[in-house]
């Protein structure tokens, strides 16, 4: 009874207030790779005086940012970045999602590790931890004249968050509590702001946002990744499993991660994790592959009813190999770019401009 009256009433939300289809990127690798001195090219090999200004003119509406709470050593993403960040994407009348990993790193299926500033408490404590720090860079955002379009609790919490405290294993009750007190804090400084809660793919969210609703919360929105080198590869089969995630779990949708190869050469010495096998049939990792995927995907996604999906949104575009072609700490993602090998913008931003 509780699942079904959760359901009712985020399904009205969803007839309502989400009908928003974005074409997205996430950008939380711009700042460090202008630091490293990456000079972004335009179509033309033009050197973009403004690589924020120039995305914007593309077509992209919307800018994910992540956001660690105290960064581990090497890494980036602090909440005075992702502010400034914040501030710059806003100026430029760019709609924001923060991705709130809770973690001072990585937050994916294999790693939610509780930022250690928090880790020795217990769960109330760390629960009280979590709420404080999300109001208080909510009201940061508040206090600069920003309202977010979208706020993620979590990143991929497949396993649950914030381990061992949101932990699953033994049941999506303490998860539960953690996302509904989140979302609380969310909706006391941007009420009318959709809180999504984010997995790994699409084909076991229809039974994480069950027991989620079973256990007393939903949220507004699903955010799943999808990738075709780890989930579904048939364009028409991820409208369909959107489609049924919308109708199992009776939220929006949206497709918060995803991207593909456009070549399986590499410009540094770091593993790629796009390789030779990843492909879709039909499109192969070329500039004009990568190009007619989203070109196929947004046709698909197009033929949904409204208010099922919100779009999509594509991971580390600006992710290029900025430490020199020898480093073996460089990007694992330079292959799946948005931009060539010489930093220059490659076919595929056209897609943001389409219908």
């Amino acid at each position: 009874m509780a699942r079904f009256a959760v359901l009712l009433f985020v399904f009205g939300l969803s007839q309502s207030a989400y009908s928003q289809s974005w074409k997205g990127i996430d950008a939380s690798f711009l700042p460090e790779m202008i630091d490293d001195g990456v000079v972004y090219l335009d179509q033309e090999g033009v050197e973009m005086e403004s690589p924020r200004d120039w995305i914007a003119e593309q077509g992209v509406d919307l800018v994910r940012l992540r956001v660690w709470h105290n960064p581990s050593p090497g890494l980036r993403s602090s909440w005075l970045e992702v502010l400034q960040e914040a501030k710059r994407w806003d100026s430029l009348g760019i709609s924001l999602m923060i991705d709130y990993h809770f973690s001072d790193t990585w937050a994916d299926p294999a790693h939610q590790e509780t930022p250690a500033a928090w880790s020795g408490g217990s769960f109330e404590e760390v629960e009280a931890s979590m709420l404080c720090w999300l109001e208080c860079t909510l009201k940061a955002l508040e206090a600069n004249g920003i309202e977010p379009a979208l706020i993620q609790l979590g990143n991929e919490i497949d396993p649950g968050m914030m381990l061992p405290h949101g932990a699953v294993s033994d049941g999506f009750g303490p998860l539960a509590e953690l996302l509904g007190s989140g979302h609380g804090a969310v909706e006391d400084v941007f009420p009318n702001c959709p809180v999504a809660v984010h997995v790994s793919n699409l084909e076991m969210a229809p039974w994480f946002f069950g027991e989620l609703a079973d256990a007393g919360y939903a949220p507004d929105v699903a955010a799943v990744s999808q990738y075709s080198k780890w989930h579904l590869q048939d364009i028409d089969g991820i409208a369909d499993a959107v489609a049924e995630l919308h109708e199992t779990a009776g939220i929006p949708v949206f497709i918060a991660e995803t991207a593909y190869a456009w070549t399986t050469d590499w410009a540094d010495w770091t593993d790629n994790l796009w390789w030779f096998g990843d492909e879709t049939p039909g499109y192969p990792f070329t500039p004009e592959g990568q190009g007619a995927y989203f070109n196929a995907l947004q046709a698909a996604l197009d033929q949904l009813e409204p208010g099922v999906c919100m779009g999509w949104c594509y991971w580390a575009p600006d992710w290029v190999a900025s430490q020199g072609e020898t480093s073996s700490e460089g990007s694992h993602w330079e292959n799946a770019a948005l931009f060539d090998f010489d930093w220059q913008a490659l076919p595929t931003w056209d897609v943001f401009d389409g219908p």
